[in-house]
């Protein structure tokens, strides 16, 4: 009878004792009790041999998982530094948030810390780092930070979305079993606790074992050391993808196309802890050393992953660093934007086009004349700089033309648009429905040009920057045809600008066999500006999760398909593509640098400078600076010329500034000003008096005076009525101004006075 007690107890205390093994805190009856399993402590890797550590400080630990998937290799090695208290949990998020290629399944704020419910690992390194829930291929799940999170022990509903990947979840069908040691040369130990309590000390080892299918495994004999992950791109080599992201669940993005095909997801909110854009990017374009993503509204209510920017999001061009967010840009939404000067640029919205001040990063006024209209039926489109004016496309009305020295709007070219691209000859050209329209960038007179026999498609009810676009290396015109206003065709359309031809099926858009064909989507089209190639971004046809699958092609000048890439499925809807300004501008050599004048001389700056990501006929020239306002005035008029007029005799430097995309070149002139002008102006029978005057000034001649242009010293003109020969000077200010007066027989110029 004392035998059966003994062996009564004996049973109960192994049945307790099993009762008690615990998986990170929880316990856990059913689970086969691994702490008598003996584990090796792995003698043949050694801190040392780590190669990738994440994190700074004086303590270093190391971080090993074990998948156990047959897939080699197997058991990877990270490295973590830190200083004062850190845990297990704190150092697998630090490197799960530094190391893309990592991701975990995470139930955290259970009542015993946070449960690790699956780990995997990028390990074919196509960036394909997601889980599908219960096989859901609809709503993926994408790591924030390298964390998904859950809210209940339901880790073995999960897999990953790159069946390539490490990827090992599970509770009831498998789990991770957790192995500490604190010292090299002790053997690991089972931890019954989690990673929330597991206090690190310098030197401490953490193992993450999985054991399949409720099987204890043995830790392995080989260790990996993972190699360094860098998200940093080189953002001078490659090109950007704006995203309209999924509306209702993230904010607007930016992916990069680097070296070597490889694809930089989510660039800058990688650089900007999660930050992101607004809700539905649309545009983004480069001006100077500043990126512009503009959004329709502010934010996306859905988004609880990354924080939003706002309508207008400037960055770093080169580095993706975040330099001013504005929710506001004028009560309207965000459609495009352009540079006009080195302070200046404009914000096309909703509701008309805004001023920004580039240099105080600031949203100014509308431009008078350019709001109007409701939403969809008044929006500004397009815009782009000539040398000389600012060409914005407004729906349903058409195209205005802004003075950007005056900020003033100068004239609309009426008209029913959908886009705007400035050729390389310089030439201005829209395009309608069914037909080009050639706009002079000066006198804006037009040409139509019917298309033969495809369509453009328009992109104003849901408005997108459209697929019409130039080359910089030829002169010619691309677009995407379409069947109808809202069904885009198959086809590349090619426009020779030169022999104003045709090319309606240059290229044809693949993935066009089966149920479910290659759609563009966005603007879709834009031309390399330096290796002419067009890039050519496509969705797949049948909505829902058909949107997850998205290609980039690339064509080359002939119109043959010469790459293609296939993005990590997810609702990326990409917007628009955008090409670093890597080169600077170069200054031709041939610009004088001194010159002589005695009367009214002219320089032709039209393209001297050359720029291989822009095209010269864009190109900004203005008077920097005169040295001596007294001896000379100076102006660029509408035909890109340095207008000179000597005033007295002497020397003077005079600057000229040539501004290409935002990239500024100045360059100095050495200006000898004769006297012989105004001698020459004395011995004809022509007067001005008073002169100084403070009110009126008389003009006397025996020739009949037919116009007068006022200039101030810098070379503005200043409008001045002239009324039976007499001009009234009460508004200008106190100084020197030049009088160049044309008579029926010549013209002349004068010094005037104003007190």
């Amino acid at each position: 009878m004392r035998k059966m007690y003994l062996f009564f107890l004996l049973f109960l205390f192994a049945f307790s004792t099993n009762a008690q093994v615990t998986v990170q805190g929880v316990p856990r009856s059913e689970v086969k009790n691994i702490t008598s399993k003996k584990q090796a402590k792995n003698s043949n890797f050694t801190m040392d041999d780590v190669v990738y550590w994440v994190g700074t400080g004086s303590n270093k630990a190391v971080l090993a998982i074990q998948w156990n998937d047959q897939k080699n290799p197997d058991a990877l090695v990270w490295g973590f530094r830190w200083d004062g208290n850190a845990t297990g949990e704190d150092m697998i998020k630090a490197i799960a948030k530094v190391d893309k290629r990592f991701y975990t399944l995470l139930y955290q704020g259970t009542q015993f810390g946070s449960a690790i419910g699956g780990i995997g690992f990028d390990l074919d390194g196509k960036g394909t780092v997601g889980l599908y829930k219960n096989n859901n291929t609809t709503y993926p799940l994408y790591p924030l930070d390298g964390i998904i999170n859950t809210t209940a022990y339901d880790f073995d509903d999960y897999k990953a979305v790159d069946a390539n990947d490490h990827w090992q979840s599970g509770w009831y069908q498998g789990y991770w079993s957790y192995w500490v040691k604190d010292s090299a040369t002790d053997d690991f130990g089972y931890s019954g606790l989690g990673a929330t309590s597991r206090q690190l000390v310098n030197g401490s080892w953490d193992l993450w074992n999985y054991n399949v299918d409720m099987n204890p495994q043995d830790i392995s004999s080989t260790f990996t050391p993972v190699s360094v992950y860098s998200s940093q791109a080189d953002f001078t080599k490659g090109f950007f993808m704006v995203n309209e992201e999924w509306f209702g669940h993230t904010n607007g993005s930016v992916n990069f196309v680097g070296e070597n095909d490889q694809v930089y997801y989510r660039v800058y909110s990688e650089k900007n802890n999660n930050q992101a854009f607004g809700a539905t990017t649309q545009y983004g374009t480069i001006y100077g050393d500043k990126f512009y993503f503009i959004s329709k509204q502010e934010s996306d209510g859905g988004d609880t992953q990354y924080t939003p920017g706002g309508r207008l999001v400037v960055a770093n061009a080169k580095t993706m660093e975040k330099i001013a967010g504005f929710d506001n840009i004028g009560g309207g939404d965000g459609r495009s934007f352009v540079g006009v000067d080195q302070n200046t640029g404009y914000i096309a919205a909703s509701n008309g086009v805004y001023l920004f001040d580039i240099a105080n990063m600031q949203v100014g006024a509308v431009i008078t004349g350019t709001g109007g209209g409701a939403t969809y039926s008044g929006q500004i489109g397009n815009m782009i700089r000539t040398s000389q004016y600012v060409f914005a496309v407004k729906q349903t009305t058409g195209i205005f033309v802004i003075d950007p020295k005056t900020h003033t709007l100068k004239t609309t070219i009426p008209g029913s648009f959908h886009s705007i691209v400035q050729a390389k000859d310089g030439s201005v050209w829209a395009i309608q429905n069914e037909k080009l329209v050639n706009i002079n960038p000066t006198t804006f007179a037009t040409t139509e040009y019917a298309i033969p026999t495809t369509k453009y498609i328009g992109s104003w009810g849901a408005w997108n920057a459209g697929s019409f676009t130039a080359s910089t290396q030829q002169n010619a015109l691309y677009w995407i045809n379409s069947k109808s206003e809202w069904l885009s065709g198959t086809q590349i359309v090619k426009f020779d600008v030169t022999t104003k031809t045709f090319n309606e099926n240059f290229a044809a858009i693949p993935g066009q066999t089966g149920t479910y064909k290659q759609i563009p989507y966005g603007a879709a089209l834009r031309v390399d500006p330096v290796s002419d190639k067009l890039i050519l971004n496509t969705t797949e046809s049948g909505y829902g999760a058909h949107y997850q699958k998205n290609w980039i092609h690339t064509y080359d000048t002939t119109g043959a398909l010469i790459k293609t890439q296939t993005l990590n499925d997810y609702y990326w809807f990409p917007a628009v593509t955008v090409f670093p300004d890597v080169f600077d501008p170069i200054l031709d050599s041939n610009l004088p640098s001194s010159l002589t004048v005695n009367s009214v001389t002219t320089v032709d700056l039209k393209n001297k400078v050359t720029d291989q990501d822009n095209i010269g006929a864009n190109v900004v020239v203005s008077v920097k600076s005169i040295s001596k306002n007294a001896i000379i005035s100076a102006e660029i008029n509408e035909n890109d010329e340095l207008v000179i007029t000597p005033i007295t005799s002497g020397t003077a430097t005079l600057t000229l500034s040539f501004n290409s995309n935002g990239k500024v070149l100045d360059h100095t002139m050495t200006i000898s000003s004769s006297t012989l002008a105004t001698d020459h102006v004395s011995k004809v029978d022509l007067q001005i008096y008073p002169n100084p005057a403070t009110d009126f000034v008389s003009l006397k001649s025996t020739d009949k005076v037919t116009n007068v242009e006022v200039y101030d010293l810098s070379g503005k003109r200043i409008e001045l009525p002239l009324l039976n020969n007499q001009l009234d000077v009460r508004s200008l200010a106190k100084g020197v101004y030049v009088l160049k007066i044309t008579t029926d027989k010549a013209s002349y110029q004068k010094k005037l006075v104003k007190n």
